[in-house]
This record gives C-alpha cells, sequence and structure tokens, in this order.
C-alpha cells in the first residue's frame, strides 16, 4: 500500500510540519520555564525556612536536619493518613 497525499500540495504539508514543530515548541518552553519557577520558589521558601529558624534559635528542632522539614498531620497526595480524633464522640 503505497501514501497516498489526498490533494495536499507539498507547501500545505510543509506548513502542517512547521506548525506542529512550533506548538510542540512553545509547549516545551513554557514546561521548562514553569519548572525554573517552580525550583526558585522552592528556594525562595527555604531561604524563608531557614531564617525563621534562625530568628528562632533553632527552637526544639536544634539538632534536626534543614533537609527535612516538619510534616502536617495532612497527606499532601490526598490518599491520606487521617485519622479522626480518639475518645471524641458525637
Amino acid at each position: 500500500m503505497t501514501y497516498r497525499s489526498r490533494g495536499r500540495s507539498i507547501f500545505e504539508v510543509i506548513v502542517a510540519v512547521c506548525f506542529t514543530g512550533f506548538l510542540v515548541g512553545f509547549i516545551t518552553v513554557l514546561c521548562i520555564g514553569n519548572y525554573f519557577r517552580a525550583k526558585r520558589a522552592q528556594e525562595r521558601q527555604r531561604q524563608r525556612r531557614l531564617a525563621k529558624l534562625a530568628n528562632r534559635g533553632g527552637g526544639s528542632r536544634a539538632g534536626a536536619s534543614v533537609e527535612s522539614p516538619p510534616r502536617s498531620g495532612y497527606s499532601e497526595s490526598g490518599q491520606g493518613s487521617y485519622a479522626p480524633p480518639t475518645g471524641v464522640h458525637a
């Protein structure tokens, strides 16, 4: 079975390929920009956390590693480990 152009000229094919390449490139640039923006935001948050710990004098976490921030009781993934309070009756 041979390829048939279905009535499209070579110019139309080139335009379609260029448009597809532009679209893929544009989305790629958006994704890369978002990655670096998130990376900068993460670093700013880390700096704020370090400054807060330094201003507080370290508190009860004096020996704790800076790379492991305290975790809340809520799961970030949404499939969590929520346990209702015990001993409370409605």
